[in-house]
């Protein structure tokens, strides 16, 4: 007599798993909700609702509070940090994806009281528009 034990991962966990990916730059990513929408390239204008804040789980800023108003920039332009930049390049439309950006890809001209130049940040983005 045989006895197999099924464990839920036997079960098909596979699919629920969420794979971290990290780039050649030190970016790490992992996709959260997979989306079906257009991909984002360079050169295309993205919207996106994002939040940002510490490895420790503090929040600095969403912009959840923004209503209509979300984030809009170029893909590879420098609008935005370069973290942002390369951690949206390539994510579909309705996709979110957590982004965890070391401190040489946050550098800012100025930053902001709150945020000190050697953070490592957490970004949680939802692409909500490609053009």
């Amino acid at each position: 007599m045989s006895v197999f034990i099924l464990t839920s991962c036997m079960l098909g966990c596979r699919e629920n798993q969420k794979k971290e990916v990290t780039l050649e730059s030190g970016l790490r990513y992992e996709i959260i909700k997979p989306g079906t929408g257009i991909i984002a390239e360079n050169g295309n204008e993205v919207i996106i609702e994002e939040t940002m804040g510490y490895i420790d789980g503090t929040i600095l800023y969403t912009s959840k509070d923004r209503g209509v108003n979300q984030p809009r920039f170029v893909l590879g332009s420098g609008m935005v940090i370069e973290g942002v930049d390369q951690g949206v390049n390539g994510m579909r439309m309705g996709e979110e994806r957590k982004l965890i950006i070391p401190p040489n890809l946050s550098k800012r001209e100025v930053y902001p009281d709150f945020l000190s130049p050697d953070s490592t940040l957490v970004y949680t983005i939802k692409l909500l528009t490609v053009n």
